[in-house]
This record gives C-alpha cells, structure tokens and sequence, in this order.
C-alpha cells in the first residue's frame, strides 16, 4: 500500500482525499494573519512604546530589529496571502532572521522560546506540505 493511499484511508469515510494543496494555501494564509498581527504589532512599539516609554529610549539593536521586522512582517503576509512566491521567501527571511537573533543574541533579545519555536514548526510544516503537494502533482 502507498503513502498517500494508507493516509487517504486514515479520512472519515466522506469519499474526501486530503488536498496537500488545499492545505497549504490555508496554512500559508494563516502564515500571513499571523505576520500581520506581528508586523502591527512592532509598528505600535514604533510609533509608541508599550508603557508609554520612547521608541528612542531602546537600544540602538532593538530599535534596527523593531524596524526591520516592522516593514518585513507585512511585506510577508502581503505576499503570502497572495500566495507569490516571493511572500515565502520574505517570511523564511524574517522567520529565520528573528529565530538567529533570539538564539545567538539572547543578550540583546532574550531567548523567546515560544516565538522561536513558532517559527522552527512553521518553516517544517511549511517544508511537508510543499513536499506534498510536489509529490501530488508528480503522481497525476
């Protein structure tokens, strides 16, 4: 028995198959929900920092990684709501920039494992599903 057929026949029996590409276009708009909230959410440290502190009082790296992530969050989920693929490449970019920071600048950035561990599940859920749908459009 194949891969695809022993998952199909782990499905309720709706006479439904699992569409890898279905599945990815809803993670991938998750994705984008997601990087939106994140990048709103650093344009509010921007503009006014939680506590009403000054944006200039951070240090001079919080403030560059605030910045970069405020633009490159929703230059993200712009292109991964559209689905182009260069939205993927932006948000692996991001992903990967704020997952190096927390772990070799945790001085700086503190550890975040949640965050950290966000990122590293999404790009591996990312990664199955794109290997899916390849294998299902190799199949047909």
């Amino acid at each position: 028995m194949r891969d695809d057929e022993a998952m199909n026949d782990a499905l309720p029996e709706t006479g439904r198959r699992f569409d890898p590409r279905f599945a990815l276009v809803v993670f991938v708009r998750l994705l984008a929900v997601v990087f939106l909230v994140s990048g709103l959410h650093d344009w509010s440290v921007v503009l006014s920092p939680p506590g009403g502190g000054n944006f200039f009082d951070l240090p001079l790296a919080q403030r560059v990684a605030t910045v970069f992530f405020a633009v490159c969050d929703l230059v993200a989920a712009v292109g991964l709501w559209l689905l182009a693929s260069w939205g993927a490449v932006v948000w692996l970019i991001a992903a990967l920039t704020e997952v190096a920071l927390h772990a070799f600048f945790a001085d700086v950035f503190g550890t975040a494992p949640v965050t950290v561990g966000f990122h590293m599940v999404s790009v591996v859920i990312y990664t199955v599903f794109t290997y899916l749908v390849d294998r299902a459009a190799e199949s047909s």
